[in-house]
């Protein structure tokens, strides 16, 4: 009974209209919502209970201080979350979820890890092997995603994520 609340309240917060009219800011708070709500919807590896959940950005921060706002404080699957911040790929270590933003989107190369959900967020971007891209349509955060390759990282993406994004 609890997952099928849990599940109805998620999909909830997914479907329901994501306008960004207000400009960037309210675009972030979008998107921040996203990146901590993938973590539910996302089988992941079998990782130490006592280990947090990481979502890293790759490059420049575009969120300023939001993704750090809302995952403060939240508990998924027993474990904490925290943002962590990666300056290089190859700085890129224990982590869950990596973002990288279109300012970075063309001079980093998406590190293919298992285990790690890469999102970004500029046209084009999930052919360069990442698994989610976040676009904006009619003022709208909407989300593409690449199963297959959310499966060769060793990630299971939930049907109702697969739902709410546009499988390509």
């Amino acid at each position: 009974m609890r997952r099928a609340i849990r599940t109805a309240v998620a999909v909830a917060l997914f479907a329901r209209p994501l306008v960004c009219s207000a400009g960037e800011g309210l675009e972030y708070q979008v998107k921040a919502a996203f990146l901590f709500n993938f973590l539910k919807f996302v089988e992941w590896p079998a990782a130490a209970n006592d280990s947090p959940w990481v979502i890293g950005i790759l490059g420049q921060d575009p969120f300023q201080g939001v993704l750090e706002d809302t995952v403060r404080g939240k508990i998924v699957s027993g474990r904490r979350v925290e943002v962590r911040h990666y300056a290089r790929p190859a700085d890129v270590k224990d982590c869950n979820i990596l973002f990288i933003g279109r300012v970075d989107s063309e001079r980093m190369a998406t590190p293919l890890q298992l285990g790690m959900l890469t999102v970004g967020e500029s046209p084009g971007f999930l052919k360069s092997g990442i698994i989610i891209n976040f676009y904006l349509d009619d003022n709208r955060v909407h989300f593409e995603i690449r199963p297959e390759v959310a499966h060769a990282a060793g990630l299971r993406v939930s049907s109702q994520l697969l739902k709410l994004g546009r499988v390509l």
